[in-house]
């Protein structure tokens, strides 16, 4: 307290200050307390491939080459997903070249679900977290993933543990 209190703010900002690092440091995050990232993701199992095209009515927001891998704690228990498991969607931009075949045309997002029961009961159990741009380090806040992964998207899959697809078998 005496670090919050030479700092000379108002008591009342002091306690907002307070409330701030306790609310980002009860998130369990990777190490450092940065939003977690599963480094090495590509040498897991690509459970499914797919190219979202521009006649794809979301192609603007969602389009490109979609890449989705899993660990082994995803694989040994999909549909009922233990703690541990994660599944990562990773999204690269797609642009036609010059023979007219589709390529990858840069990394547009890494979108990251990890299981963990305890701390995330209010999106089934699952940690939500999207990284753009190549950046590993930031990601969205908790609040921000809930509303745009969880609340917009995959509150609609309960009936399959909140994930949309399988993997191929």
């Amino acid at each position: 307290m005496g670090y919050l209190v030479s700092m000379r703010l108002p008591l009342s900002r002091q306690a907002m200050w307070l409330a701030a690092v306790l609310a980002i440091t009860s998130v369990p995050a990777a190490e450092g307390g940065r939003p977690y990232y599963p480094e090495g993701y590509r040498q897991w199992t690509l459970t499914r491939f797919r190219l979202q095209g521009p006649e794809h009515p979301n192609f603007e927001k969602q389009g490109g080459f979609r890449h989705y891998y899993a660990n082994d704690a995803a694989l040994e228990s999909w549909g009922r997903f233990r703690d541990g498991a994660v599944i990562v969607d990773e999204r690269a931009h797609a642009r036609l070249n010059e023979q007219k075949t589709w390529e990858e045309a840069g990394l547009a997002h890494v979108a990251v679900m990890r299981k963990d029961r305890e701390h995330y009961p209010d999106t089934g159990g699952w940690y939500f977290n999207i990284f753009v741009d190549g950046d590993t380090m930031a990601g969205l806040a908790p609040g921000q993933a809930k509303a745009r992964c969880f609340d917009a998207c995959h509150r609609t899959q309960e009936a399959r543990d909140f994930v949309f697809s399988d993997p191929r078998r």
